[in-house]
Formats: structure tokens, C-alpha cells, sequence
């Protein structure tokens, strides 16, 4: 069974985003986790920070968790909308 919403760990405005708009960026979700989206998803889905940084390409040892990471997410979805 397909799941259709991303889960934001941690969020406090944003809960979950669209899996849509994160599946073209599964091979990098892939390399970072070395798990499928859909497997991020059933596990509890990711932060802000991770979820920023498979959408910018970002390895895992690049991400550098940021308070204002919450606040880029909410505008990246609102831009994909």
C-alpha cells in the first residue's frame, strides 16, 4: 500500500508534505538513507533538515540542521502548490 504524505519529524507548522512532490528526488533519498521514500514514510518520515536536503541534493554528511529549516520547507511545498 502506497502512502501518500511524508511525515515531517519534529514539525510544528508542517506536519507532512505530499509524497509527490518527493518522489523525483528518491535516488538521493536512497543514497542518504539507504531506504526507499515509502520506507521513510512507514518509519516515521524524516525532519525538515533531511527532507531539505534530498530536495537540494545534499549528501547525509552535508545536512546542518538549521532552526529556520521548518520555515524553507513550508516555502519550498508552498512553491511546488
Amino acid at each position: 500500500m502506497s502512502i501518500e504524505n511524508m511525515p515531517v519529524m519534529h514539525g510544528k507548522q508542517i506536519k507532512q508534505i505530499p509524497m509527490r512532490l518527493l518522489l523525483p528526488y528518491e535516488e538521493q533519498a536512497l543514497r542518504n538513507h539507504s531506504q526507499s521514500l515509502q520506507r521513510l514514510a512507514e518509519r516515521g518520515g524524516m525532519n525538515a533538515c533531511e527532507i531539505l536536503g534530498i530536495v537540494r541534493g545534499l549528501r547525509w554528511s552535508q545536512l546542518k540542521p538549521h532552526p529556520d529549516d521548518e520555515a524553507n520547507l513550508i516555502k519550498w511545498v508552498a512553491s511546488k502548490a
